[in-house]
C-alpha cells in the first residue's frame, strides 16, 4: 500500500493541491484540481475511487474533468491518502468498510462537506462520480438527503444497507455492465425500487453489453489476471469511453 502521488502532467494553467480534511479524527488527503478559466465561482464534481484508493486513474478522471470547466476533487475514502497495487491490499483497505456502511457514508459526506467549504466552489452546483466502491461512496451521499445536484456511478455497489434512504434530491446516472457478476440484475431492480420510494428526481440506468466489473480502468486485469477474471474484473474500452462520454455530458446538462 501507498501515498497517492500525482503522477499525471499538469496542465500548464491548471493547479492542483493535496486538501486535508476529517472525518472525526481521521485525516483525509485528497487531491483538488482548478481550472485555468478564471471565474467567481465554479460548478465542481467530487471524484470517489474504486477499491485501489486514491489511484492513478482517479486522478486522471479528476484532472480531465477539470479540463471541461469544473473544480475536482478526487476524494481520500480510506485515510492518508492510501492506494493499493494488489488484490489483497486492496480488501485489506476496504475491509472495514464492508462491514460498516455507516462509515461508508460518513466518508462520503466529509468530501462532500469539504468541497463546500471551498470559497470558489458553487455550493448548489456539486456533482459527484465514483467508479466500484466509489459508485457505493457517491449513492450513501445521496441517500443522505445531501444537496448533491447530479451523481453517476460507473459498474458501482448498487445494493441499500440498513441506513435510513432519505428523500434523494440528485439526479443520478447509473452506468452499469450487463455482464457484471458482482450486481446482479436482482440488485438493480432492487435499486430501482429504491430510488422510486426515496422519490429521486430524475434517474437513468444504462446497460453496457458484455461489460463486466471495473470495466473503465485499463489497469483492471493487470494485478492479478487469473484472480481478477474470477471476479469479473474486466477491462472493457469502448464501454469505459461511453461511461467518459455519458458521465461528461450529464454534467454539463446538470450542473448548469
Amino acid at each position: 500500500m501507498s501515498h497517492a502521488s500525482l503522477t499525471l502532467v499538469e496542465d500548464r494553467e491548471i493547479k492542483v493541491r493535496s486538501l486535508t480534511y476529517y472525518d472525526e479524527t481521521q485525516e483525509l488527503i485528497g487531491k483538488i484540481f482548478y481550472p485555468p478559466t478564471p471565474k467567481d465561482t465554479y460548478s465542481a464534481i467530487i471524484v470517489y475511487p474504486a477499491f485501489e484508493g486514491l489511484s492513478d486513474f482517479a486522478l486522471d478522471y479528476a484532472h480531465d474533468l477539470c479540463l471541461q470547466g469544473y473544480i475536482v476533487l478526487a476524494a481520500d475514502i480510506y485515510g492518508n491518502a492510501q492506494s493499493a497495487s494488489t488484490i489483497p491490499d486492496c480488501f485489506e483497505l476496504i475491509g472495514p468498510f464492508l462491514q460498516d456502511r455507516a462509515l461508508v457514508r460518513r466518508r462520503a459526506q466529509s468530501a462532500f462537506q469539504a468541497l463546500q467549504l471551498e470559497p470558489l466552489v458553487n455550493k448548489d452546483n456539486i456533482g459527484a462520480i465514483g467508479f466500484c466502491f466509489g459508485g457505493q461512496c457517491m449513492l450513501e451521499l445521496a441517500r443522505s438527503g445531501a444537496s448533491l445536484k447530479a451523481g453517476v456511478s460507473a459498474h458501482g455497489i448498487l445494493t441499500a444497507s440498513r441506513l435510513q434512504t432519505y428523500p434523494i434530491k440528485s439526479h443520478l446516472l447509473i452506468l452499469h455492465g450487463f455482464a457484471d457478476p458482482q450486481v446482479p440484475i436482482n440488485d438493480i431492480l432492487s435499486f430501482t425500487d429504491e430510488v422510486t420510494v426515496a422519490n429521486c428526481p430524475d434517474w437513468q440506468i444504462i446497460m453496457m453489453s458484455h461489460a463486466q466489473h471495473s470495466f473503465t480502468d485499463p489497469k483492471t486485469g493487470t494485478f492479478d489476471p487469473d484472480l481478477e477474471r474470477s471476479m469479473g474484473r474486466v477491462y472493457n474500452h469502448q464501454a469505459a469511453m461511453r461511461v467518459k462520454k455519458y458521465a461528461m455530458d450529464f454534467f454539463k446538462e446538470q450542473l448548469v
